[in-house]
């Protein structure tokens, strides 16, 4: 396990490995599962070193966007695409970054690799804040049990 990024499900320490991004939604095998509450908690530094390169990315592919409808498509775009350190301060724009649009980035190499049982699936981010120190990322999976 990765020790600057810390899952924990129900408020309870568990292994990264058991914890995956499904390639679809959920959808309706939420019926048959079992709800929980989750918690990624990164050091600021380590996510700003993570989605660097993702983040500088999606701004290049956003901002043809906006150019190609004539318009900001986005709260981000709107905000003037600032720094990924700046978006550490701003609330609605890190819940929109990392909560959404980065949150797969942020997770997907230290996660669930295809080797032993999965344990929780991702459904959806619900609040992400930092503290400056910290990036705290909230919201919603499921387990067979």
């Amino acid at each position: 396990m990765d020790a600057s990024v810390v899952l924990c499900v129900d408020g309870k320490k568990q292994s990264l490995s058991a914890f995956a991004i499904p390639e679809m939604s959920l959808s309706s095998a939420r019926t048959e599962m079992k709800k929980h509450s989750f918690s990624v908690t990164v050091s600021a530094s380590d996510m700003l070193a993570r989605l660097a390169a993702p983040y500088d990315a999606w701004v290049a592919d956003s901002k043809k966007d906006d150019q190609l409808c004539a318009e900001p498509q986005d709260e981000l775009a709107e905000a003037g695409y600032p720094a990924l350190q700046q978006v550490l301060a701003m609330p609605n724009l890190l819940e929109l970054v990392v909560g959404h649009y980065l949150f797969g980035e942020l997770v997907r190499p230290l996660i669930w690799n295809g080797h032993g049982p999965i344990e929780y699936w991702f459904d959806q981010v619900t609040s992400c804040r930092s503290t400056g120190i910290v990036v705290e990322v909230a919201g919603v999976c499921f387990s067979r049990r």
